[in-house]
């Protein structure tokens, strides 16, 4: 069964899928009943809807890290290669948490995903100014993959989330962008004409 800790990553990953493709006159009541699920009522919805199986596949839906990665869920990128995306994280424990999702459905992290979890870490690191940088693999839905959490205070992974909204996020990712588009533009040197210098001749 779910730990506690893992039923509310679940839920806010659905809550997160619910409101990107769902009609808006059902996107409350669809949240208030995944919301009052504990985590046996969780895991049934979860079976039920065939969203624990460790592949997707055509006859199966994409779980919602396949969403995020293939780009159909909206998302505040920050980050990407060929095998993996990372996005802001929706409902974040700090500012700046990212997730690291690999761009094939697996339980395997691969090589280039992880060269991006060090990337992505190493920009936080420089551009948010963070005390730390926390890191955390987990699998959901069948699916690996990590969180890069910046630590400002104490905050580690079992500390509260907060629901952020895209417009917050927007704003983050482009302080992250512009700051590392900001490049030192090298002192432009002016060439000088070439003056002969010649003895002033007399009579």
């Amino acid at each position: 069964m779910l730990s506690e800790q893992e039923a509310e990553e679940v839920k806010q990953e659905i809550i997160e899928q619910i409101e990107s493709t769902f009609p808006p006159e059902k996107i409350d009541d669809a949240i208030e009943r995944v919301s009052s699920m504990n985590p046996k009522e969780l895991e049934e919805f979860l079976e039920k809807n065939r969203m624990l199986n460790e592949a997707s596949s055509e006859s199966n839906p994409e779980c919602v890290f396949c969403s995020i990665a293939s780009k159909k869920i909206k998302s505040c990128e920050i980050g990407e290669n060929e095998e993996a995306l990372a996005v802001l994280e929706i409902n974040p424990i700090s500012r700046g948490h990212i997730i690291v999702v690999p761009k094939k459905h697996s339980d395997r992290f691969p090589e280039l995903a992880e060269r991006l979890t060090k990337e992505i870490s190493e920009k936080l690191k420089e551009k948010l100014n963070p005390k730390e940088i926390k890191i955390s693999k987990s699998k959901l839905f069948g699916h690996e993959i990590i969180n890069v959490l910046p630590v400002y205070s104490n905050e580690d992974f079992n500390s509260e989330r907060k629901k952020a909204s895209l417009e917050e996020l927007e704003k983050i990712k482009e302080e992250i962008e512009k700051k590392s588009e900001e490049k030192i533009e090298e002192p432009q040197i002016e060439e000088q004409p070439k003056f002969l210098w010649l003895p002033k001749r007399f009579p």
